[in-house]
């Protein structure tokens, strides 16, 4: 994702769904506008703080697993200061977290922990998954993914 082998202004769109974190946000929004034509769209989710304040547990758990959190104003302005006009904003509705992700990963723990010989690092992951949703469940008032569009 930090080295694509694709020409300048070769898009008219780049659409990236839940996988920006790899790069980060700033970073990911900063590299790939000199691959979208002037004009071009650009459509990111990215995980976004709903509220302005939030349990400390939850707040120490997403800094640590992703310091690039934030409020969507803070994601706005990171648009606007690499060259992008914001045309949209949305917060994606639990059933995307939950239906669509979570459950599904849920029941893929057992087969993930089998096909990986139960081994240490597999349960690790496992457990970190777990705790996540948990967190998700017990406080998705605060936290969402926020789509954002913008035009370059």
């Amino acid at each position: 994702m930090d080295d694509l082998p694709f020409a300048d202004e070769d898009f008219d769109v780049i659409w990236s769904e839940g996988a920006i974190y790899n790069i980060g946000f700033e970073k990911g929004v900063s590299d790939w506008s000199r691959y979208l034509k002037r004009g071009g769209r650009l459509v990111v989710s990215e995980i976004t703080w709903t509220t302005a304040s939030r349990p400390p547990e939850l707040q120490r758990h997403w800094e640590s697993e992703y310091p690039e959190i934030d409020v969507a104003s803070a994601k706005i302005a990171v648009l606007e200061k690499h060259g992008y006009s914001p045309i949209g904003y949305f917060v994606l509705p639990e059933s995307c977290w939950l239906d669509n992700f979570y459950r599904p990963l849920q029941k893929s723990f057992e087969s993930f922990l089998s096909r990986n010989g139960n081994s240490e690092e597999a349960r690790a992951l496992v457990e970190a998954e777990k705790r996540e949703i948990e967190l998700y469940e017990k406080y998705r008032a605060y936290y969402s993914y926020g789509v954002y569009v913008a035009k370059k």
